[in-house]
């Protein structure tokens, strides 16, 4: 067993037989003096299996392979046994079935998807413990001796699920120590003479006058061949190969939030938040402050300052006045102990209650609930050259609070390594975003803004 063809099919062999025991074998078993097998009852098992097999070629499960992640199995099956139910309860609205108990659906469920997820951890470390034997591997070596190339080599011998056999690198010169096996010159011979699978180019350290000689050997194997490229200058980590006509062209993919769905989604939750916080929170704070204001005469309630939002672009950011009106508001953040800070202003940032106008910012569009914290223009000045890849955090719209934030960076920037640390955070985000991760984000908020921060000044 060389490759490993069979994995999708062994996983929906076992997906087929442990839904056919549960809703054939168990009604079967549960109830047996019915009649389960009226043309009613088999065109209903027919229909099980159908939606089944439909869905896992719609969801993608069939295309289990080598470099399938445990969270990408487990997320699918989640969407495929959703729609599923769903198949199953519309089945019930289209065609009487009057003796396949509805009872017995709720325990089938909670019965059907724990054994599915078993199945298939069974299955994934199943793969790898034949791998560790030595059993289905495949052989491959790297043209290109790099930083990038080390990495590769780490991650193969760490992540054995994939079962790749790692037997070294090609480059100018053969140095052992470094599993360099061969040079250039002897790539030719080696793959006539050792049965490979794939060949990873670490395409930026090959000299370019090696290049179509190299491309012109491989092109004499059966191998597949893959390119190590490095794209570090850029901070998001995928990429996909778009057309051009005849033209292949790497594209950068600038994460979830590049997609109009996942925009969409964060936009509705945006305006309903926001609608809420306005309305039940904000109306009666303003004028309770308003009233306050009357007494202290501390001028105007709100401050408003421009600041760089996504795209670059500038906006009116909105809070709460804090601070008596001073010539440095534009270009100096608040310190601790700041004489700038009025007394009203100090409990307001303390509990960060001066932000609260900003969700109309959000309901305007002009910021998100949840995103990278907007800068004052001289900062956003200053911070891009400070820091690479800082204009990243306007790919998306700024935040009312945001991964950074919850994790302690916020207020004041001291150090260059604050400012990184921050940067990294909003990086992260826009990378990584999910609505589970907004929603995390402001839960944490609250606990943050309850518990108090130091930085909070």
């Amino acid at each position: 067993m060389k490759y490993s063809h069979f994995i999708p099919i062994v996983s929906l062999i076992g997906d087929f037989v442990i839904l056919n025991i549960l809703y054939v074998l168990g009604f079967v078993l549960l109830h047996p003096a019915l009649n389960h097998f009226t043309d009613k009852h088999l065109l209903f098992y027919i229909y099980l299996n159908f939606v089944w097999f439909a869905l896992v070629f719609v969801f993608g499960a069939n295309s289990v392979d080598r470099n399938t992640s445990k969270k990408s199995i487990f997320f699918t099956y989640i969407k495929i046994i959703v729609f599923f139910f769903v198949g199953f309860l519309l089945y019930f609205q289209a065609v009487p079935l009057q003796y396949y108990p509805r009872g017995d659906i709720k325990y089938l469920f909670i019965v059907f998807f724990p054994v599915l997820i078993l199945w298939k951890f069974a299955l994934y470390y199943g793969f790898i413990l034949y791998r560790k034997k030595g059993y289905n591997l495949q052989n491959v070596i790297v043209l290109g001796y790099s930083p990038k190339a080390r990495e590769l080599e780490r991650y193969f011998h760490t992540n054995l699920w994939h079962g790749y056999r790692l037997l070294g690198f090609f480059d100018e010169t053969i140095i052992k120590k470094k599993n360099i096996i061969g040079d250039w010159s002897q790539l030719h011979n080696y793959l006539s003479s050792n049965d490979i699978s794939e060949v990873y180019i670490a395409w930026d350290v090959i000299p370019k006058k090696r290049l179509n000689e190299i491309v012109d050997i491989l092109s004499d194997f059966p191998l597949k061949v893959r390119i190590i490229p490095d794209l570090d200058i850029f901070a998001f980590k995928s990429a996909e190969i778009v057309n051009y006509g005849m033209l292949p062209v790497v594209q950068i993919n600038p994460g979830p939030l590049s997609k109009w769905y996942n925009r969409f989604i964060k936009r509705v939750f945006d305006v309903v938040f926001s609608s809420i916080v306005l309305i039940g929170i904000v109306s009666w704070v303003t004028l309770l402050l308003a009233i306050i204001s009357l007494f202290t005469r501390s001028g105007n309630l709100f401050f408003n300052q421009k600041r760089t939002c996504i795209d670059g672009k500038v906006f009116i950011c909105h809070k709460y006045r804090s601070m008596n009106q001073n010539s440095e508001a534009d270009s100096k953040q608040a310190t601790k102990d700041d004489d700038r800070i009025t007394f009203v202003g100090r409990f307001l940032r303390k509990w960060s209650i001066d932000e609260l106008p900003q969700f109309y910012n959000v309901l305007k569009g002009e910021m998100s609930i949840v995103g990278p914290r907007p800068h004052m223009l001289k900062h956003t000045q200053e911070y891009q050259k400070m820091v690479k890849r800082f204009m990243v955090r306007h790919t998306v719209k700024p935040g009312i609070t945001g991964l950074a934030q919850v994790n302690g960076y916020r207020g004041e920037i001291k150090r260059l390594n604050d400012l990184k640390k921050r940067i990294q955070f909003d990086v992260n985000y826009i990378e990584e975003w999910t609505f589970n991760m907004d929603i995390k984000i402001i839960l944490l908020t609250f606990w943050v803004v309850i518990r108090g921060q130091k930085q909070a000044f």
